[in-house]
């Protein structure tokens, strides 16, 4: 699998940087939301810039670098060093490569870009290089956090337009007619360029009725409830296939068609489940299926539909 993430870069990534996964980074710009945006716990590492040139610059900030020291974090210093490489080791392996810096003027107003990659090779080589820099760098200690303190100077930013901010994912329950219309061809073009990134068999097609395009949003989970060709409401039986997420939402021709992807298929779970048991999963949870309207994504009705896969979470194929 390789993502890109864009715009929204921070907000997400924060489905992979859970507590319980093994952060390992180097990350050359570290300001007051650092903290919170990497999520580092006792044993994780980063390699941040911590010259006494970057300091002055205002672009390592002391009282972050302080909290992770205190709390156990492997944090060292590499003079010139501009990137921006995070490796991820937990239940499954990721790299994350791209421009953002962990502050929250990257979050909150710059455009940001990173790829998002499981690639065993790419992971490695991220690995390795996190090893040769670790080797040439120096640990922070108590002495650094002294003189950093001394000098260091705030950054100052010209005043931006605040970039607003990502719409939450949601879950949707969606129905999926079984008709014979064929898919537009820049849908089917979309979807080509999907497969060739994650593999065939994982990526489909769900033609929306007008105006939903200005509802879905890439980035969104959906559960498509098959129906018959006529068939508005789904029977109790009617299959219901697992949370994918809307990579793409394109509109040509009369009908809109959003691109689907199920990360989750590479562990071989596309088991189907029936619309009754979604329905029953949500009503137990003390909700009701709207066609119209999606469930937050982190409610108890999304994750009790999610339960029904066994997920969690489903990881994100989104921007």
């Amino acid at each position: 699998m390789i993502q890109l993430v864009a715009d929204g870069t921070w907000h997400g990534l924060e489905d992979y940087l859970h507590a319980d996964v093994c952060k390992r980074a180097a990350i050359s710009y570290i300001g007051s939301a650092a903290a919170e945006l990497l999520n580092l716990t006792a044993n994780d590492m980063i390699i941040v810039d911590g010259s006494d040139a970057a300091l002055l610059a205002g672009q390592v900030d002391p009282n972050t670098i302080s909290r992770w020291h205190r709390v156990g974090v492997d944090v060292r210093t590499l003079a010139n060093l501009h990137a921006k490489m995070i490796h991820l080791e937990g239940g499954e392996t990721y790299a994350v490569i791209g421009s953002a810096n962990a502050s929250a003027r990257s979050r909150d107003l710059l455009r940001e870009a990173a790829v998002l990659s499981d690639d065993e090779g790419l992971c490695a080589q991220v690995a390795e290089q996190l090893d040769v820099w670790w080797v040439e760098s120096d640990p922070i200690d108590q002495a650094w956090l002294n003189r950093a303190r001394e000098i260091y100077r705030p950054p100052t930013h010209v005043p931006g337009q605040r970039r607003s901010g990502p719409r939450p994912r949601r879950l949707w329950v969606g129905i999926a007619i079984n008709d014979a219309t064929p898919v537009p061809p820049k849908a089917a073009a979309g979807r080509e360029n999907l497969e060739q990134r994650y593999g065939r068999g994982v990526v489909d097609s769900w033609l929306m009725n007008p105006g939903d395009e200005r509802t879905v949003r890439p980035g969104d989970e959906v559960v498509l409830v098959q129906a018959g060709p006529l068939r508005q409401q789904p029977r109790s039986d009617s299959p219901a296939r697992p949370p994918a997420i809307v990579a793409r939402v394109v509109v040509d021709g009369r009908r809109p068609t959003a691109l689907l992807v199920w990360p989750q298929a590479a562990e071989g779970d596309l088991e189907l489940r029936t619309y009754e048991q979604v329905l029953g999963a949500v009503e137990q949870a003390g909700g009701e299926i709207d066609w119209d309207k999606p469930f937050p994504a982190r409610s108890t009705h999304a994750t009790a539909i999610r339960a029904l896969w066994g997920q969690r979470a489903v990881r994100s194929a989104r921007h």
